[in-house]
């Protein structure tokens, strides 16, 4: 499989072709498995190219293409089944409980196991991905700031989904399942929630994020961008 980065125009095909596949029928139920067909497969690995051809969509002029992505959206918020990326927990890595008696060929493979993942709707995983330790390198404040920013617009172009989602972030919030959502995430989730409820421009929920609960990353970490 080639890893070559997709041009521009590559970009812009693919998410045109994304939205005429939505537009070609009136089913918000078969429109959102187009929009998980898509998700699926791109892969765990490739999901930011999906929040790539969103962002495609939510810089366009098209207006409709817009409405109709986000009230998909609306539809999988409705059912609790956004098309989501998969981020590895923070902290979930341990070292086996015995490691008395092995050989130099036992720390091969898996010995330091697997971090156990969790699926992450487009919002959660950018602020994950920003925030916490996962399997990805961090991802940097700019392109966090433009990306949010960029998905809150393009979602807001449905009253349904500018309704649900805050609501949703804000129920994660509360969520102390362990492994899921750091403290400060958490903080984090509760202000973009606040903000977007609050109805402020998308801008301002985007650095709702970065201003509320500051928490320093460890030192050291590379960020990169989208």
């Amino acid at each position: 499989m080639s890893t070559t980065p997709p041009t521009a125009e590559q970009l812009r095909d693919a998410a045109g072709r994304l939205v005429a596949a939505l537009g070609a029928h009136d089913d918000p139920e078969y429109r959102l498995a187009v929009l998980k067909r898509l998700s699926r497969r791109l892969g765990e690995d490739q999901y930011p190219m999906f929040l790539r051809l969103l962002g495609v969509v939510a810089e366009s002029d098209d207006h409709d293409a817009k409405r109709l992505l986000a009230e998909t959206v609306a539809t999988a918020l409705r059912r609790a089944d956004l098309p989501g990326g998969a981020l590895s927990s923070w902290g979930a890595t341990r070292l086996p409980d015995d490691v008395t008696g092995l050989t130099a060929g036992a720390l091969s493979g898996h010995f330091f196991g697997a971090s156990p993942r969790r699926m992450l709707g487009p919002v959660e995983y950018l602020l994950v991905w920003h925030l916490q330790r996962t399997q990805r390198t961090s991802l940097g404040v700019d392109t966090f700031r433009t990306q949010l920013a960029r998905l809150i617009d393009l979602l807001n172009h449905s009253p349904e989904a500018r309704q649900l989602y805050p609501q949703k972030l804000a129920a994660d919030a509360q969520n102390e399942l362990e492994g899921a959502y750091t403290r400060a995430t958490r903080t984090r989730l509760a202000a973009i929630a606040a903000a977007w409820q609050a109805g402020r421009p998308p801008d301002e929920v985007a650095q709702s994020a970065l201003d509320a609960a500051h928490a320093d990353l460890p030192p050291g970490w590379v960020v990169r961008d989208l």
